[in-house]
């Protein structure tokens, strides 16, 4: 049986930085993740992503375009995979239910995040 997958695209968005969340206050903080988890949710239901009930993949790429600052390669894990777990779209994110593969980052004409969602 192929595993199913769903790559998502979410344009003019990445996650909330790491760095920003931690530098930020508490309540900032909290503002930023839940701004993320409404996006993430958004694209979850406009996909018809189900519930996770195994374990799954999860990739993120993002386009950045030129004159945009990169971010490091782990800059982007906790807001999005809390925004999964959130959705259902990954039941936890723990070993057990998340293969979160490492981020690729690109150059384009515009900024856009696109998350590949894979049952393993």
């Amino acid at each position: 049986m192929t595993p199913t997958v769903w790559t998502l695209c979410i344009p003019g968005w990445h996650p909330t930085p790491l760095n920003k969340l931690l530098t930020s206050h508490w309540a900032a903080a909290g503002r930023m993740k839940d701004k993320d988890k409404l996006i993430v949710g958004n694209a979850v239901r406009a996909y018809n992503i189900p519930p996770a009930d195994t374990k799954r993949r999860v990739e993120l790429t993002v386009i950045y375009p030129k004159g945009q600052r990169m971010f490091d390669k782990d800059a982007f894990y906790k807001s999005l995979h809390d925004a999964l777990v959130t959705t259902g779209a990954i039941k936890n994110d723990s070993p057990a239910w998340l293969e979160a593969a490492e981020p690729v980052y690109a150059r384009g004409d515009s900024l856009c995040s696109y998350i590949t969602i894979q049952e393993v």
